[in-house]
């Protein structure tokens, strides 16, 4: 049994956001910075014949440049797995890339050219097929054509690009090497070891696996769920042609991104909100993890939170917290909009509730909300004297 460990998206040395302070800015990066080493901690345990790196292993323009001499150490500390590099749109072969500034061990491979090229591998009955990014932007369709070259081994292709769902577009579709699922069908390849898409997945394509390991550590917050690799298994099937091949997904990161919506409706103080907030999940998420929650419902109208105020205060419950201010002052639009009522904040109610209301039969429910915002932020304006900005964007 062929054993593979599957990783991608690394980007060491990417700088973290720019709402942590210096010290969890620190501690984010050389978490990421570290994913390599846990990879390999992984290839010991599982006894890996291969590790696939699918690209964007670091940031070009950040990264360290005694970043590529740590990877070589890691690489030679597991010299019994054979080691694939395919570069991709984050540290291409530019002139000055890291890759060309250390002489990397015998038990790795970077593919340098963004010709495919081909490493035979007797011993494991396998062969790896691959190429590297050479600029940032990638817009041929570079596996257009591609077959592979021997038959009766079992076949891998290591490749940083952007798969093309629909088949109607043009022959690029995207400008980060765009992959057409016609060209892997016919490729002839077993397992497609894909990279540049953060979230996790796999997907058949003819005969042939294909996989997205996604990032190591979520690195925005658009990188929710469980974040890792993939730990892949190879074996010929007995008496017929083919392998069957089982793709299991490792959970790695040491952090997740969480995004929840908290209704705060009838609470009227700091304190109160403060103490919804903190029951959201539970302490040991709360300190490891890095939060974003929209604060949601309706309140009365006078009142505004402090919200800087409010994460400044929850700043040691949460290794990262990002209150969304999303709720909406309590106005008794019933009462603004009767008929009787000649006020000029009821007339101004009935107008903005009846071109929402004409906008929503209309089916436009972005402009609807448009109306909606209008209709609140004049009412703010007409009965406090200011326009109040309580909905995140």
């Amino acid at each position: 049994m062929l054993k593979i460990v599957h990783a991608a998206d690394i980007h060491a040395g990417r700088p973290a956001s720019r709402e942590l302070d210096r010290e969890k800015a620190s501690i984010r990066r050389r978490e990421i910075e570290a994913g390599l080493s846990r990879i390999a901690d992984l290839c010991k345990r599982a006894k890996a014949d291969l590790l696939l790196l699918s690209g964007d292993l670091f940031e070009h323009s950040h990264a360290r440049a005694t970043w590529a001499k740590e990877a070589r150490e890691v690489f030679r500390s597991i010299g019994e797995t054979r080691v694939f590099i395919s570069p991709g749109n984050h540290d291409p072969l530019v002139r000055d890339s890291l890759y060309k500034t250390v002489d990397w061990p015998e038990n790795v491979t970077v593919f340098e050219s963004d010709a495919i090229g081909e490493v035979v591998l007797e011993d494991l009955n396998t062969v790896v097929y691959g190429l590297g990014w050479r600029t940032y932007l990638e817009h041929r369709r570079l596996l257009k054509g591609f077959r592979k070259a021997r038959e009766g081994f079992f076949s891998v292709l290591v490749v940083h690009g952007d798969v093309v769902w629909n088949a109607a577009v043009s022959d690029n579709g995207s400008q980060y090497l765009p992959i057409h699922l016609e060209d892997l069908e016919g490729s002839g390849i077993d397992y497609a070891a894909l990279g540049h898409i953060h979230a996790p997945g796999k997907f058949t394509a003819g005969e042939m696996t294909a996989v997205y390991p996604g990032c190591l550590e979520p690195l925005d917050f658009g990188d929710k769920g469980e974040r890792g690799v993939f730990l892949v298994s190879a074996d010929k099937r007995e008496g017929e042609a083919g392998y069957d091949v089982q793709a299991e997904f490792i959970p790695m990161a040491l952090r997740q991104m969480r995004s929840e919506d908290l209704d705060i409706t009838g609470l009227d103080t700091l304190e109160r909100v403060r103490n919804a907030v903190l029951s959201v999940g539970d302490r040991s998420t709360r300190k490891r993890d890095l939060w974003a929650i929209r604060l949601t419902g309706v309140v009365e109208p006078e009142i505004v939170f402090d919200v800087p105020e409010l994460e400044r205060m929850l700043g040691d419950d949460f290794f990262f917290l990002r209150l969304i201010p999303d709720y909406s002052p309590g106005y008794d639009l019933k009462a603004l909009t009767a008929p009787e009522n000649s006020s000029l904040e009821g007339r101004f109610a009935r107008h903005l509730v009846g071109l929402r209301e004409g906008l929503i039969a209309k089916g436009d429910e972005r402009s609807a909300r448009v109306a909606d915002l209008a209709l609140q932020y004049g009412l703010d304006a007409l009965r406090q004297g200011k326009v109040i900005l309580r909905r995140g964007r």
